[in-house]
This record gives structure tokens, C-alpha cells and sequence, in this order.
């Protein structure tokens, strides 16, 4: 009892009840033993008086007291005070708020942050060259120039923050407060240089990743300033600074730039930082050695630079070379910093393979454990027939059963700069080991992709042999997954409406469009989803649509979704061009800013597959195309039997249908702009007046379309919850009639058809 008396906090509600409590027990206590005693003295008396015969041996005082022991014991008895009780708690208890990003509640900040000092002028030019040969290395990097009012700069793909102040030469000061103010906390080192100081970023970032975050850094080249009796980094060279000292000279900027108003401006920050923390420019922090170049000194034409970078070792080991006051010098610099750092890694690489082969005898499994490429992960293990990975046989010019659908393709693009990579590649350590050999030609090769390792390959090369004629040669390549980098997305939200258009063209499609009505009115309109359905109609009977429309629209009415029906007369023959004319009839009745699903008459749609359209459709940055699944032909698949009501995942039912492209996902503002950069060769409808006479279109799909904007993301993967019924079609593309030949089945399923429709010939 007394410890949880002594452990109870009496700021915290809860445990005022339990002191509370406790007290009131110690009470009872207390008068239970009082109690108890008296007791024992009536019961002492009463059988003295019987072992004696004694009528009484108390005196008459004995017998006061005795009788001031005996009075009433409710005086005793406990009273419990329950008057401004329980206590309030004189603290209110705070509400945790929980930060957005882990990194923040952990206090996790970015690396390396380089504020360049630059000019308006100087942009365009020299900034450029620091941005493309920097900017990939750093977290971040950033322009900061003085604008004055008639200043103005075209380029717009660069971060520049712009100062304007009546007072020049300020810019120092300025970059300095707004990186204490805005980014010390989210930064661990800034690195300010000028505009005409080359960095070799992989130096850099390796110099901050040795260098203790706790460490008050201040680092540089230490200049000759004899006004200044410290030492002050020359800002030239370019200056470290840690996060802990840019905040620690934060209050004194202003007053240091009033009392240095004459120091230059690399004083001015040498000078602040000593009369805030009382610390000097240094070269060497924890064993790290700031290393810089002057460009003037040694070298007058950047001709010059590649012929003085074997015999100057200090231009190899050098973090920053300045006074590089031509674009020239730093794509030459950079090219010279990534010879030698392309070197480092391959001697790297010869360290760690004869590591690896010198342990490997005392390791489990020996040398026969080691994989090949050295250090790689070793080939996947198939533990089933389903996961056995596929050999691909190709030549100089096809790949042959690259798919179960295909006998031979030709090898394009990415696939035949592959195949020309590889071969050159064994050719090259074929001719290196015997240089007598003369190539002639590729007899066959084969390749894989493991996706736990990479590509790998088996190459039979055919070669010309002085003495031993026409030989061949087995070589074995892989070109291993390295680097696996994550892309920044935009931030997305589920809550937009999603516009869905279906398009009916044949008679054919508008008993398929009433299934797709009903189907929508049950799976989106009775669950409130955030949906609209566009139902286009060209020139086409549209039977019991209008009256399934209105009756599903005034039954959800209060929900939100609705379902709209547009009918246009088209004459034309092309019919894919229908797809874009419904899209740009539509944009005239929406905003730009709607997102748009279009779908075929004959899909099944749920909503899972409206989420996904939410999630992966950015706008301005990224398109989403379902790949659905395709029902199979029921003649072919389930003979004699009735159709399936339900349309499920399975290999006998369907399949993937990667030649479906008709499912796209959109943003309006994305399409009319697609739309008007090839105007020129496909006219925006405006009305039904503009679908009369010859209207056709140059793209299969609107898919199709996209594929040509390339500042826009295309993203294809299976859904399964987007299911398409089997139908008849007229196909006017390649593309179309290979999704349609597909559909008939599987090759079992095709086979045993076959055979059934032989055997009462066979019979007869």
C-alpha cells in the first residue's frame, strides 16, 4: 500500500482516484485496530472476574476511564470527503500530433543541399553547365541571383531564388538568411560556390558522408585576408557549412554585415562565424581533406586541361576547380572526374572479386558456392513447372517463341540494340584473348530474364581459326540488375468523379450497352461511387437505353451518379474514329480538369477498377490502361452447354488480352492538348455537322494517340476486375484481329473442338 502511494502521479487524473483510495483504507485501518484493543481489554476483565470471584478491582477512576474507553465509537468511524473531489488536473494533457513523414517525427534530414551564386546573366550559360554536371549528385541545388526591375530570364527549368534590394552586392547575405530561414532544418551541410567553380559531386558527397552531423563544420580553403586575423574559407574554392552553424550565425547576419561592411564577402562570413562560435576555417575535418584546384594558375585554354591531367596528380584529387569561366572547362572537368571515377569502381571491382575468391575455400559450400558474375546473386530456383523461367532463341535479326502465341518476331528497337550490345561484347573478350581469330557470325543465342539477377545469355559464336579453319565458341554474358531507383510520383487522391464513356456504333451493341446500364446502376449507382455514365450513340436504334437510363437516374438521384445519353449521325466508314469524335464531343460539355474512363460496351466494370483509374491517372503526368480479361469464345470453351452467367478469373474461361487498348484512362486537359499538337492531322469535332463525309481517323485507338507525347507516362497492367464478354467484331487493324483470333480459346480447347466437329465425318 505504501509503495503505490508513493508512485502515484498527482498530475495525472487517473491516479487521483487511486491515492484517494489508498488514504481512505489507511483510515479504516487505523480505527479496525482501535477497535480490536478494546475489545481485548472487555474480554481480559470479564474472565479475571471469574477465575476470582472478584465483584470488581477497579477503582472509581478506573471506572471514569473505563467508561470514557467504552463511549460511542462513531467518532471513529470513517468519513469519506468527497468535496472537490476528484482533484483536476492542473496541466491539461497535450494532444499529439503526429507529423505527415516519419522523417520528420525522426528528425531525418537531406544531405547536401549547394547554393550557387550566381547572376542573370550568367544562367543561361554557366549555370546550365553547373546544373547538368552537379545537380544529379546533390539532394539539392539551387541559383541565387540579385534581380534588379528590368531583369528578366528565360530559362524555366532551372530552381532560382532572386533577391531584389536597392542595395547591391547584398546577395551573400541575402542566400545566407533565406537558407537559415527555410532549409536549415531540413538539410544536414550547405555548400555555397560561385557559378565559376566546377564541383565533382561524388567527392562531395563522400566528403559529408565521413563527417559526424554533430560536428560544427566550417570548411574550406583557407584564404589570405590580412584585414581579417582569422582564418576565413575563400568562398571561390566553395564553403561547407553545417546546418548547426548556419543557425547559429542566423541572428547575427544582419549585425555582422553592418560591423564587416567593408570585408569582402567571404570575410563577412569567416568573420560572423568566429564571433558566433569562435571558429576558424579549416581544411581537414575528422581525417576528411577539402582539396580545391585553381584553374588560373596552371592552366590558360581548356585544351590544355586533358594534357595536364596525367602530370598534375593535385587536378585528379582536387574537390572543386575554380576560376572555370567557360562552359567548356566543366564538361571537360566532368569528363576527366568521371574517367577516373569509372577506374576507382573497376579496381573496386577486381578488390572485391579476389576478396570473394580468397575467402570463398572457407565459406559454406566452397568454391563451388561462388556464382558467376562474381558477387551477383546466384540464378533463381524454379520449384514448380509454373515457374520455370523461359529461354528465348534469337539470331542477329529475330527472336524466335518469344511468346506461346508467336512463332518468330523480328527483333526492333531496345530488343535488337540488345542483342547488337551483347554479341559485340563477347566478340570483344573473344578477340582480346586470341587476337588470330577472325568473326564471322552469330550460330545461335538464347536469353532469359531472371528478375532476381537480371538478363542472362548463351552465345555460340562462329570464328575463323588460321589452323584449325571454322571454329565455334560457347560464351556465356549477363548484364545484372544494379540499380533500382524509386520515381517520384504526384500525390493522388481517390475522391475524384471519373466520367465514364462507352461508345455504341453496331446494332449489335446496344443490347450489350443496356447489360453494361444495368450493370452500372447495380455495382456504382446503388453503392454512392463517384461516377458518371456518357453513353454516345451514333446513328443506332438505341432500344430500351433512354428509358433504363432515366428509370436508374431518378431511382439514385440523391446518390450523385448519373447516366447521360448523347445520339450523333455519322455516314462514314472508318469506324475506330468514332472513339476520338465521342472524347472531343464530350470535352465541349466538361471540365478540363475531369477524368475520363473509356470502356467497350460489352465490359464488366466494378468498383475496384474506378479506384485503380483514380490512383494511377495523373494529370500532366501519367495515362492508365487496364489490361482486361478477355471472356473466351463458349462455342469453343464450354461446348453444348448454355452461357455462364458469371464471368470468372480462369484459364479455361479467358485470358489477358494484351492487344486490348481500347480501355484508356485520361484527363481532359491532357487530350485536348494531344489533340491540338496533331490537329493537324486529325481535326477536333466541334459538332455532328463535322462527322459528315470522308471522317476518318490516323491512330487505331486514343491510346495510340498518347504514345506519341512523350512528356507523358503510360502505365499498362492487369485488372482483373475488368472483365470483357465475348462478341463478334469487324476488325479494320492488325491489332484487332489478333485480340479476336486469341478469344476463340485455348489450343486445347480449339483442338478437342476440331476434333468434335470431325468425328461425324470420321463416323459416316
Amino acid at each position: 500500500m505504501v509503495d503505490r502511494l508513493f508512485c502515484c502521479r498527482p498530475f495525472t487524473p487517473i491516479f487521483i482516484g487511486i491515492c484517494v483510495g489508498v488514504t481512505i483504507s489507511l483510515i479504516v485501518t487505523n480505527a479496525r485496530i482501535e477497535n480490536n484493543c478494546l475489545e481485548n481489554i472487555s474480554v481480559l476483565r470479564d474472565s479475571f472476574d471469574r477465575s476470582h470471584n472478584i465483584d470488581s478491582i477497579f477503582t472509581e477512576d478506573s471506572k471514569n476511564l473505563q467508561d470514557e474507553n467504552t463511549e460511542d465509537l462513531s467518532d471513529y468511524d470513517p468519513r469519506i470527503n468527497l468535496a472537490g473531489k476528484p482533484h483536476s488536473a492542473k496541466k491539461e494533457p497535450q494532444t499529439l500530433i503526429r507529423p505527415r513523414y516519419l522523417s520528420t517525427e525522426l528528425g531525418i534530414k537531406e544531405k547536401n543541399f549547394v547554393a550557387v551564386l550566381s547572376s542573370i546573366k550568367q544562367i543561361p550559360s554557366l549555370g546550365l553547365a553547373i546544373n547538368e554536371t552537379l545537380a544529379h549528385h546533390v539532394s539539392r541545388l539551387a541559383f541565387f541571383v540579385e534581380v534588379a526591375g528590368t531583369d528578366k530570364l528565360d530559362v524555366k527549368t532551372l530552381p532560382i531564388v532572386g533577391f531584389k534590394d536597392s542595395q547591391q552586392g547584398l546577395l551573400t547575405l541575402h542566400t545566407l538568411k533565406y537558407l537559415a530561414d527555410k532549409l536549415a532544418i531540413g538539410y544536414s551541410y550547405f555548400f555555397l560556390i560561385k557559378d565559376t567553380t566546377y564541383v565533382d559531386g561524388r567527392k562531395l558527397d563522400n566528403l559529408t558522408k565521413h563527417i559526424s552531423v554533430t560536428e560544427n563544420v566550417y570548411m574550406g580553403l583557407p584564404g589570405a585576408h590580412p584585414t581579417s586575423n582569422p582564418s576565413v574559407c575563400s568562398l571561390d574554392s566553395g564553403i561547407l557549412i553545417s546546418s548547426s552553424v548556419l543557425l547559429a550565425i542566423s541572428p547575427l547576419l544582419e549585425t555582422c554585415t553592418e560591423e564587416f561592411a567593408f570585408n569582402s564577402d567571404d570575410e563577412k562570413i569567416g568573420l560572423c562565424i568566429f564571433k558566433a562560435l569562435n571558429l576558424t576555417c579549416q581544411s581537414q575535418v575528422q581525417g576528411q581533406t577539402f582539396l580545391t584546384f585553381n584553374l588560373d594558375a596552371h592552366i590558360s585554354d581548356v585544351r590544355q586541361l586533358e594534357k595536364a591531367w596525367e602530370s598534375q596528380p593535385e587536378l585528379s584529387n582536387a574537390l572543386t576547380y575554380f576560376h572555370a569561366r567557360e562552359t567548356a572547362y566543366f564538361f571537360m572537368l566532368n569528363k576527366q572526374t568521371c574517367n577516373v571515377a569509372l577506374q576507382n569502381i573497376k579496381y573496386s571491382i577486381r578488390e572485391m572479386d579476389a576478396s570473394i575468391l580468397r575467402l570463398a575455400p572457407d565459406a559454406p559450400g566452397g568454391l563451388q558456392a561462388v556464382t558467376w558474375p562474381v558477387g551477383y546473386s546466384p540464378p533463381s530456383k524454379q520449384d514448380t513447372r509454373f515457374s520455370v523461367l523461359h529461354w528465348k532463341y534469337f539470331n542477329e535479326t529475330h527472336v524466335f517463341f518469344d511468346t506461346e502465341h508467336s512463332a518468330v518476331t523480328p527483333l526492333a528497337g531496345p530488343h535488337l540494340q540488345d542483342v547488337e550490345d551483347v554479341i559485340k561484347a563477347a566478340v570483344k573478350t573473344v578477340l582480346k584473348e586470341s587476337p588470330e581469330l577472325k568473326y564471322l557470325r552469330i550460330s545461335s543465342g538464347y536469353k532469359r530474364f531472371d528478375p532476381t539477377r537480371g538478363m542472362d545469355y548463351i552465345l555460340d559464336l562462329c570464328f575463323s581459326d588460321p589452323v584449325k579453319g571454322k571454329i565455334t565458341v560457347r560464351m556465356e554474358g549477363c548484364r545484372p540488375i544494379t540499380h533500382v531507383d524509386t520515381v517520384p510520383m504526384p500525390y493522388v487522391t481517390e475522391s475524384s468523379i471519373v466520367h465514364i464513356i462507352v461508345v455504341v456504333r453496331e446494332e449489335e451493341e446496344v443490347s450489350a450497352a443496356e447489360k453494361f446500364v444495368a450493370s452500372f446502376g447495380k455495382n456504382m449507382m446503388a453503392k454512392s461511387d463517384k461516377s458518371e455514365l456518357h453513353l454516345v450513340l451514333f446513328n443506332r436504334n438505341t432500344g430500351n437505353l433512354k428509358a433504363l437510363a432515366q428509370t436508374l437516374n431518378a431511382q439514385y438521384k440523391k446518390l450523385g451518379s448519373k447516366i447521360s445519353i448523347f445520339s450523333y449521325k455519322f455516314s462514314g466508314s472508318n469506324r475506330s474514329a468514332l472513339d476520338f469524335a465521342a472524347v472531343d464531343l464530350m470535352s465541349s460539355k466538361t471540365e478540363p480538369g475531369a477524368l475520363f474512363f473509356f470502356c467497350s460496351p460489352f465490359t464488366e466494370i466494378y468498383p475496384d477498377v474506378l479506384n485503380r483509374v483514380r490512383i494511377n491517372t495523373i494529370s500532366g503526368w501519367q495515362l492508365f490502361s487496364p489490361i482486361p480479361f478477355a471472356e473466351y469464345n463458349p462455342d469453343v470453351s464450354f461446348p453444348g452447354s448454355s452461357k455462364s452467367e458469371a464471368l470468372n478469373i480462369s484459364t479455361n474461361q479467358g485470358f489477358y488480352d494484351l492487344h486490348e487498348t481500347q480501355h484508356t484512362s485520361f484527363y481532359m486537359a491532357d487530350y485536348l492538348s494531344a489533340r491540338k499538337a496533331f490537329e493537324s492531322e486529325q481535326p477536333l469535332v466541334k459538332s455532328d455537322h463535322d462527322l459528315q463525309g470522308d471522317f476518318s481517323s490516323p491512330y487505331e485507338t486514343i491510346l495510340s494517340m498518347f504514345t506519341r507525347m512523350h512528356q507523358l507516362h503510360i502505365l499498362r497492367a492487369v485488372e482483373p476486375h475488368l472483365r470483357i464478354r465475348y462478341h463478334e467484331r469487324k476488325c479494320e487493324t492488325k491489332r484487332c484481329l489478333q485480340s479476336f483470333l486469341l478469344s476463340q480459346g485455348t489450343r486445347s480447347q480449339l483442338a478437342q473442338f476440331a476434333l468434335d466437329r470431325e468425328s461425324p465425318a470420321v463416323a459416316g
